[in-house]
């Protein structure tokens, strides 16, 4: 099955994630992005508020992968207020009608909480149903075994 992941990040920890993913999966690898830049405290802050705003634009770094190649489509993404990022959901808007390949999500964030109701609630700015999700804590956690584990029921 070919597989291509897509990724949004903040502070590189779902970066580090997607890149783990797509080596274990041998899959492309892409990055999508509004251009804002969201780094430090005050991206932080600015992010949280932008949780509430419209959607974005946002564009893959590089060229847009061929859809038509790929079998498996998975999107990763940040929490932010206790919901996908607005980077993510506009992305999910914008390119999902484009998936050839069944879509999974993997979002990251920072409390223990798993977040599976918030992450559900993305579903809708989809036009193609996620088959899956995965909800990574990364707090002082390595989230490799669940990265695996991911990977293996991908791999069924």
């Amino acid at each position: 099955m070919k597989t291509v992941c897509l990724y949004y990040s903040r502070t590189g920890k779902t970066k580090s994630i997607m890149e783990r993913i797509a080596m274990l999966l041998d899959a492309d690898l892409f990055e999508y992005t509004d251009g804002k830049d969201r780094s430090g405290a005050k991206g932080y802050l600015a992010s949280c508020v932008d949780c509430f705003k419209p959607l974005p634009q946002v564009s893959i770094i590089g060229a847009e992968p061929e859809w038509e190649k790929y079998d498996r489509v998975i999107v990763g993404m940040p929490l932010w207020s206790e919901m996908p990022c607005i980077v993510g959901k506009a992305f999910l808007r914008q390119f999902s009608g484009r998936f050839n390949g069944d879509l999974h999500l993997v979002v990251s964030h920072m409390a223990g909480n798993d977040y599976d109701r918030a992450i559900r609630n993305v579903y809708k700015y989809s036009s193609a149903a996620p088959k899956s999700h995965l909800s990574l804590q990364t707090k002082n956690h390595d989230c490799g075994h669940e990265i695996r584990k991911f990977v293996e029921e991908l791999e069924k």
